[in-house]
């Protein structure tokens, strides 16, 4: 009952700074750091841009240039890096993705969607397994100096680069 109109608009934005901080770090980071898309070290591919990532994993794009079909590799549902790449590439929600993907598999433009695997150390081991392989995860679980994949530029910046 003691409080003004002054108190009252003063609270929210004392309490809403902290939130838009929080959620201007949420998409462009994942939960220990930058968010990486990984192939197979043969994939001609060093370099990517954005719209070209968004058309694979929206499943416009279903082959690489040596016509080797791409296969889409997440991690599960509510990963902090999957939550990245579906707000910040696609704009899209979860449930969102999962109907365009049904959408495309109903009307025969994709046999399947995208493969989703339970830890990010699978991710490597399958990417570096087959050679048509994408995935996304953190860049902290791609071991320096590894061999068995290659790290993807996107529009010219390395993980870890502003705006990448």
């Amino acid at each position: 009952m003691g409080r003004t109109p002054t108190s009252r608009a003063r609270m929210p934005r004392v309490l809403l700074v902290p939130v838009a901080w929080i959620l201007l770090a949420a998409s462009t980071w994942g939960a220990r750091g930058t968010v990486a898309v990984v192939v197979h070290r043969s994939n001609p591919i060093s370099d990517v841009s954005a719209m070209q990532l968004r058309r694979i994993y929206l499943g416009d794009q279903t082959r690489w240039s040596d016509n080797q079909r791409i296969t889409i590799l997440l991690l599960p549902q509510g990963s902090d890096e999957r939550r990245t790449m579906l707000r910040v590439l696609l704009k899209m929600s979860e449930d969102d993705f999962t109907r365009h993907w049904i959408s495309k598999v109903f009307r025969g433009e994709s046999t399947a969607g995208p493969k989703t695997t339970t830890t990010a150390a699978s991710i490597l081991k399958l990417t570096a397994d087959l050679p048509a392989a994408l995935g996304i995860l953190d860049a902290e679980d791609v071991p320096d100096g590894t061999t068995t994949v290659k790290l993807l530029r996107i529009d010219g910046k390395a993980p870890g680069d502003d705006g990448y």
